[in-house]
């Protein structure tokens, strides 16, 4: 387990927490997500929903990888950026018109 002191001393900003995917083997760099432990909310990059195809995520929460946060997301929450959404898969994307139809 990962106490707050730790995060912020890897820069990570109060709001945030890091969750490693529970993938084997186990990967080395974690993620951040926008939330509190009980609800991580969003992660703070596409890496982070690591489940059905980027649309869910399984991680162990206040987890941190051998090489540490990723970058991606560290430099996000630093910025005060949002989460990114699960991708969008191609049943999801409904169709738009264009012209006039």
């Amino acid at each position: 387990m990962v106490d707050k002191d730790l995060l912020r001393f890897l820069g990570v900003p109060d709001g945030y927490i890091a969750g490693l995917g529970r993938d084997y083997p186990h990967p080395k760099i974690a993620h951040l997500y926008e939330g509190t432990f009980e609800n991580p909310g969003d992660p703070m990059c596409a890496r982070g929903w690591n489940r059905d195809e980027g649309q869910s995520y399984s991680i162990w929460r206040n987890n941190i990888g051998e090489r540490g946060v990723c970058r991606v997301c560290l430099r996000r929450a630093q910025k005060g950026l949002k989460g990114v959404q699960p991708k969008r898969t191609q049943q999801s994307v409904q169709p738009t018109r264009c012209g006039r139809w």
